[in-house]
């Protein structure tokens, strides 16, 4: 017998979308949710066995899984996003806003491309994902966007992924209002600091100066002296999918160990 046959599970039968789920946060989010009980549709970009190894994961917890490619740089992928969910389920209560980019670029070597690039991840994707799930959102839908630190704090070569992250914390606040009462939704921000996946090994050749600052943040780093992990986040998440969360919408949450306070 699956372990999501008991309607105990805080998530029971509740549809959820993660983008960007085939690793590191994403795939802890998805886990978690999985693990209250929730069905899923993850989404990835160029990795598809990848993909379909942590959709199997999710499935020996009980849950039902649909797995679609999409870029966000395809002006489609939200509404394939969407149809594909619907179909599978039939509603959407979920949306995590998780896939992102985060590639440092100094304002001198900047190019339009990887503005384009930058921007059609880490706001325009969630977006539009959120304006395609509209016509068959659940009596009490979840919307969670994924942030960062470097929305609140101006380091080094970050101006463009920076500014994106912050354009996402004041969509938050914004469809919090337009959506809220509405929908009966809420509308959330979580904000991880460095958290250990592959996407934070080193970049080659780099600063060991730079390599040197990061080192002492982490140590100065108020709830313990460590990156986070995926799990420290999605735990995060997972509360503000839940009915607990009710009375919480528009808000960004510190999922950064106090790193940099919300």
């Amino acid at each position: 017998m699956s372990s999501q046959t008991s309607p105990s599970l805080s998530l029971y039968h509740r549809v959820a979308i993660v983008t960007g789920a085939s690793r590191g946060i994403g795939t802890g989010i998805a886990t978690e949710l999985a693990r209250r009980g929730a069905n899923l549709t993850i989404t990835y970009n160029e990795n598809h066995e990848k993909a379909e190894e942590v959709a199997q994961q999710l499935r020996q917890l009980g849950s039902q899984v649909v797995v679609i490619q999409g870029c966000s740089s395809d002006k489609s992928t939200p509404d394939r996003v969407v149809q594909a969910t619907v179909e599978s389920y039939g509603k959407i209560d979920i949306i995590i806003n998780n896939a992102g980019v985060g590639d440092d670029c100094l304002l001198e070597n900047l190019t339009h491309e990887f503005w384009d690039s930058m921007y059609d991840t880490n706001i325009r994707m969630p977006a539009f994902l959120v304006k395609a799930s509209l016509p068959y959102l659940g009596s009490a839908p979840r919307i969670v966007n994924i942030s960062s630190v470097a929305a609140r704090a101006g380091y080094n070569a970050t101006s463009v992924y920076s500014s994106s992250k912050a354009a996402l914390e004041g969509m938050t606040r914004a469809l919090a209002t337009e959506l809220g009462q509405k929908y009966n939704a809420t509308i959330n921000c979580v904000n991880p600091g460095p958290v250990a996946t592959d996407m934070m090994k080193p970049a080659e050749g780099i600063d060991p100066k730079v390599e040197e600052y990061w080192a002492s943040k982490i140590k100065e780093t108020p709830a313990a002296p460590r990156v986070g992990t995926p799990d420290d986040v999605a735990q995060i998440v997972a509360f503000l999918c839940e009915d607990g969360s009710r009375w919480c919408t528009g808000s960004v949450i510190n999922a950064n160990g106090g790193m940099v306070p919300c």
